[in-house]
């Protein structure tokens, strides 16, 4: 049998030439699960796309894959910096590819595989349940980072690499420092509470601190953010908090899953005309620079972000030049108290 073609592709997926073409080249006018059964087809017969759709092939570069899903999260920024920084002292080059809600990252990461040849990619936000085939079809190490505890429930012959910190036990600490301030009726601010994400597990440290304080979780007092076109905004959080003080007065804390979130907070809170954090406390999660300019300075929980995007990249580049097997490192959250919270008003 000859080299296969763009063509051979579209007929055994059953699409035509140019949605081949569309998914290969991650354009966003596709749908998610046509793009993931072409990149499956493309893995399974090991075909080798480039611009001119063609099967040729191509050497190995010295390149890094940086995949973010969230990239205008403040979080991620030192973390893409500091990587960026490893990555060129070790003579790679760096390749950043923004990642949609919606979009299936390890269906992007087999595309940048497959065309750009790289020899490592890093995983940045996103989702902590991916296909293990999927995975193993990946010609490059990987590691994934800020996702969550992603073996949890993994065998040892599966576990993948992961650097994180462990969301649902930070989440309860917050929420328990609340409590001790007085506070009963906490509300949530939170995204992806029904699929496995970060904020599902935020969102289940926040359920497990009320119960185990006995304190009944009245779901409306919490928000979910339905939008997939970027989740994590002011805006978002803004909208969130007002309409929860607005139907629920007797709200006097509210914890929010990231600290963007918790700054649209904040100004809805001004806006209804109460104060922070006499009428309402606010806590955040993340720990970004902006807290400590924000005012009032925003208690947060923080993550060690220099340290993770550390460990990170230093990691990656263990599995690439030593072959080291991948490692499970789950790193410290600390709960930084500062003036947007304090006691229960009585």
């Amino acid at each position: 049998m000859g080299e296969l073609t763009i063509k051979d592709i579209a007929k055994a997926c059953g699409v035509g030439v140019s949605t081949v073409s569309r998914a290969i080249n991650n354009h966003p006018d596709i749908n998610p699960e046509t793009r993931k059964k072409i990149m499956d087809i493309i893995a399974e017969k090991g075909f080798t796309p480039n611009n001119s759709a063609r099967n040729l092939k191509r050497t190995e570069t010295n390149s890094i894959a940086l995949l973010v899903k969230g990239i205008s999260n403040p979080f991620f920024a030192d973390m893409i910096r500091i990587m960026e920084d490893y990555v060129l002292r070790k003579r790679y080059t760096t390749l950043l590819r923004h990642v949609g809600n919606d979009d299936d990252e390890v269906a992007v990461a087999q595309t940048i595989v497959t065309e750009q040849k790289v020899k490592g990619i890093v995983f940045l936000g996103g989702t902590f349940t991916h296909d293990q085939a999927a995975l193993d079809q990946l010609n490059a190490k990987y590691v994934f980072s800020t996702i969550g505890n992603l073996n949890e429930n993994a065998t040892e012959d599966k576990k993948v690499a992961n650097i994180a910190v462990d969301d649902i036990q930070a989440s309860c600490k917050a929420v328990e420092y609340l409590i001790e301030q007085g506070h009963r009726n906490i509300a949530l601010i939170a995204e992806g509470l029904n699929r496995p994400s970060i904020g599902q597990l935020r969102g289940q440290g926040y359920k497990k601190a009320l119960l185990e304080h006995g304190i009944p979780i009245r779901p409306e007092l919490i928000y979910e953010i339905k939008t997939t076109d970027d989740p994590y905004s002011m805006e978002n959080g803004y909208k969130a908090a007002f309409k929860l003080l607005t139907a629920h007065p007797e709200i006097t804390a509210i914890f929010s899953i990231s600290d963007v979130l918790a700054f649209g907070a904040c100004r809805a809170i001004f806006d209804l005309g109460k104060k922070i954090p006499e009428d309402v406390s606010v806590v955040g999660y993340d720990g970004i620079e902006q807290g400590d300019y924000y005012n009032p300075r925003l208690t947060t929980v923080r993550q060690p972000v220099e340290e993770m995007a550390r460990v990170t990249i230093e990691h990656l580049f263990e599995m690439i030049e030593e072959n080291v097997d991948p490692k499970d490192i789950i790193m410290p959250a600390e709960l930084q108290v500062k003036a947007s919270s304090g006691k229960a008003k009585v």
